[in-house]
């Protein structure tokens, strides 16, 4: 107990294990005392060596680089005082979550926590009675969905305008859509997408990558991956504004399929992009809740807002299932009032595979989930509704067969054959993403083998 609470980071009051005991863990594990005493010695050589070089260039006025091989810098473009100097979010005094829960009132700070949501998602303005407190920001995460509806709507708007009013082509006004969504939410969630790509693709350790996340600066893999990210955003809306294989048979619908309508809006039948726009914004944005209140938070004290971060660390108790299944309800509820049935049922079981595997894969490279993380999770999530509610996925439909053929050993035998073939059909169809399922799962056993391998060698 005395050694859990001495690894614990000075402004962590809520007592949960930080980044530092992660990196400090990491270091232990890689370095002996023998190897740690020669590498001291080979720094101050290397120092002592550099010093007049760098004597030298002061003089000339030259400037260096503080940055390390994996982008991680000892600066930023904002110093980390300018951010510490902006505060917590709140100009109260912080209160202990003792304090905080028992000063809670419903429905007033009800009403703030929706505001909170609106406040941190979007650009749109605010009361002055609400800002970022931490503790009403974990409990406006049941609202996420409602305000990812709202962006969605706005989203949607501008992309049938363009389509339907202007006639430009979808691949257009889905990227100019986009990039108006990016000014509502202040590129919110793309930016944590970027410093979670740069991070898990350039760091080797937990303590490389948690550094290169807390960098400001973009990387190649950021800059790399969110050009691809936002290609296949743009390219599977503007194929949801011409695809023919929406459900139903009207008129409108088929106008919508032909590119004559961009989107037909109706109860629980809606198709087009705009449609499939409102439901991705708002089911996307139902993983944060789940996602923070099953999955440990990973607080890291040196980053300069880790203070304000302390109180993620008690998701649960600050959300509770309650608010979590309501999150969940919400974001199910708009896709089943907006789309036909097996599209929205599609909606919700992305949603359902997603948000697990990404809690996951993040719990296994860095111990758990981020706010960076949070964001590349809706970001990756809206783009693979996206593609899910695109794809022709095969059906299992069987072909009736006559009465009398029943009733005769022939027909019986045709009946067998063509259900057997049938079967082999969906199955060979089936064996790319088997060997896709294969492909991804080999790495993360390795690594999973390799962990407890390395475990073992250092507990001998």
């Amino acid at each position: 107990w005395v050694a859990r609470v001495w690894t614990m980071a000075p402004n962590n009051a809520l007592g949960k294990p930080t980044a530092a005991h992660i990196r400090s863990a990491a270091e232990a594990t890689q370095a002996t005392p023998r190897k740690s005493a020669r590498l001291q010695k080979l720094r101050q050589a290397e120092q002592e060596r550099q010093a007049p070089m760098e004597k030298t260039r002061k003089e000339r006025g030259e400037r260096t680089s503080v940055g390390d091989g994996f982008g991680a810098g000892d600066r930023s473009m904002v110093p980390a005082d300018v951010v510490r100097s902006r505060g917590t979010g709140t100009e109260l005094e912080r209160t202990p979550l003792e304090d905080f829960e028992a000063a809670y009132r419903w429905p007033q700070d009800e009403l703030r926590c929706l505001w909170t949501a609106v406040m941190f998602l979007t650009r749109l303005p605010c009361p002055g009675w609400c800002d970022h407190h931490p503790g009403y920001l974990m409990k406006s995460m049941v609202y996420f969905p409602l305000v990812g509806a709202l962006i969605g709507v706005w989203n949607a708007a501008i992309f049938d305008a363009l389509v339907t009013s202007l006639h430009l082509p979808a691949l257009v006004a889905a990227a100019v859509s986009s990039g108006c969504t990016l000014w509502l939410t202040g590129c919110f969630h793309e930016d944590g997408l970027c410093d979670t790509l740069d991070g898990f693709g350039g760091g080797w350790t937990r303590a490389q990558i948690l550094a290169i996340m807390k960098d400001s600066r973009s990387g190649s893999y950021a800059t790399m991956g969110a050009s691809f990210w936002a290609m296949a955003k743009c390219a599977a809306i503007s194929h949801l504004a011409s695809y023919l294989a929406w459900e139903g048979s009207t008129s409108q619908t088929e106008a919508a399929s032909s590119g004559t309508l961009c989107s037909v809006w109706a109860f629980g039948a809606s198709v087009g992009g705009g449609p499939a726009i409102l439901v991705a914004q708002a089911a996307a944005r139902a993983t944060a809740a789940p996602l923070i209140y099953m999955f440990e938070y990973v607080v890291d004290d040196q980053d300069a807002k880790g203070e304000y971060y302390n109180w993620f660390g008690e998701s649960q108790r600050l959300l509770g299932w309650c608010r979590v299944v309501s999150a969940l309800a919400a974001g199910a509820a708009i896709a089943y009032a907006v789309l036909p049935l097996s599209r929205a049922t599609r909606v919700v079981g992305v949603v359902a595979i997603a948000a697990p595997l990404a809690g996951l894969y993040g719990r296994s490279i860095i111990g758990g989930v981020m706010g960076d993380y949070l964001g590349a999770t809706i970001c990756i999530v809206e783009v693979s509704i996206y593609v899910a509610l695109g794809s022709a996925v095969p059906e299992f439909r069987l072909q009736p067969v006559s009465a009398a053929a029943r009733h005769s050993a022939q027909g019986e035998s045709q009946n067998l054959a063509s259900i057997a073939m049938e079967v082999f059909s969906r199955l060979g169809q089936l064996g790319p993403l088997c060997w896709l399922a294969l492909v991804l799962a080999l790495p993360q056993a390795y690594a999973a083998w390799r962990d407890r391998y390395e475990r073992k060698l250092h507990k001998k």
